[in-house]
């Protein structure tokens, strides 16, 4: 239960009611879904006009309590409209949920418009619509051995607190943003926690938690937006490790990405997801991801790592400028290709 301050939840209601995805009783639905408390919207009223929708889902949300020991409700729901609002408002909801201990903060994204693109529901929709989707069933099966190398990453600076996904790349490197650890004074209280998913009831899965080396590699690169650190403790023995090397991927091709979105437990998002542009040093995508998904895999359907994902939104291919509603990952041959020459012999010998 969240015992919100007058004027905290007078701030809230004030932000949230001018948010447009929160502006029918339909596209509340579809944000409540996304933040994973579908279960919960048969029992809050969502119709009417926002101020009172917003109260009303608040209220509801604040009284319910806590969905497992480390998400209250209302924190997954406010950690997932962080990627609808402005850098000042997601400070507002970082405060919050630090201030009343709701759940850690999804990591702040790079600054890129709202998702707005020149291509519409309907555009992705008609590229869908037919394509041949049947897999052996043993894709299922590979997607899950490789899932047990993406770890959830939960930092911590000062009073503040942010969190992302990552992925071992060797015994003891692991590969995220940088955006999500962007320097080494932010090691030392950052957590790596790995087989943070539940089954398929719901039900909790035992988890491990691994700290960096002391003294260990750190290499990042901001424009890359990448972050290489060591583990302390060989995590890959136990969780295995994917293998960095350069691979093809090409426009309308399918990827698939194992995330940890908005904070929550690790989550899937494959299939219906196509390569829409790859130039520069990016792949560009239509896919679903969330904060908190900066730092995952993205896979090819061999389950082969081809890129970091690290941003989405009405972004530019870089070679036309042209702006599209996508995500967006950053091509693992460019990582390679900007590692200092003594980490890539380590990331190369442990591909091979």
């Amino acid at each position: 239960m969240i015992n919100l301050d007058v004027e905290d939840r007078k701030q809230l209601i004030t932000l949230l009611k001018d948010i447009p995805e929160l502006a029918t009783d339909r596209s509340r639905l579809q944000i409540l879904e996304l933040a994973g408390l579908k279960q919960l919207t048969p029992m809050i009223d969502l119709s009417g006009a926002s101020f009172v929708a917003i109260n009303e889902i608040v209220s509801y949300l604040s009284q319910y309590g806590r969905l497992t020991y480390d998400h209250e409700v209302l924190g997954l729901f406010l950690n997932t409209l962080k990627g609808l609002v402005g850098v000042q408002q997601q400070e507002f909801l970082d405060g919050l949920l630090t201030k009343y201990d709701m759940m850690t903060p999804i990591a702040a994204l790079p600054d890129i418009d709202r998702w707005k693109g020149g291509e519409t529901t309907a555009d992705v929709l008609e590229k869908i619509i037919g394509e041949n989707t049947l897999r052996p069933i043993a894709f299922l099966q590979r997607g899950l051995e490789v899932a047990r190398s993406v770890a959830y990453i939960a930092v911590q600076s000062g009073y503040e607190r942010w969190s992302g996904t990552g992925f071992l790349v060797s015994e003891n490197l692991l590969l995220t943003n940088n955006h999500v650890l962007p320097s080494s004074d932010l090691l030392l209280n950052s957590v790596f926690r790995f087989n943070y998913e539940d089954n398929f009831r719901g039900q909790a899965q035992p988890s491990q938690e691994y700290h960096v080396k002391p003294s260990g590699l750190l290499h990042t690169n901001k424009e890359l937006d990448y972050t290489l650190v060591q583990l302390d403790g060989e995590p890959g023995q136990k969780w295995g490790w994917l293998p960095l090397l350069s691979r093809n991927i090409k426009r309308r091709e399918r990827v698939n990405i194992i995330q940890h979105p908005a904070g929550r437990p690790k989550e899937i998002s494959f299939q219906n997801n196509f390569v829409e542009y790859v130039g520069g040093n990016v792949v560009q995508y239509v896919t679903s991801t969330l904060n908190g998904s900066s730092g995952s895999p993205v896979f090819n359907d061999g389950w082969e790592v081809v890129a970091l994902h690290h941003a989405g939104g009405n972004i530019p291919e870089p070679t036309t400028q042209r702006r599209y509603f996508r995500n967006e990952g950053i091509l693992v041959e460019r990582i390679l290709a900007d590692l200092p020459s003594e980490i890539r012999k380590l990331v190369n010998l442990a591909a091979n």
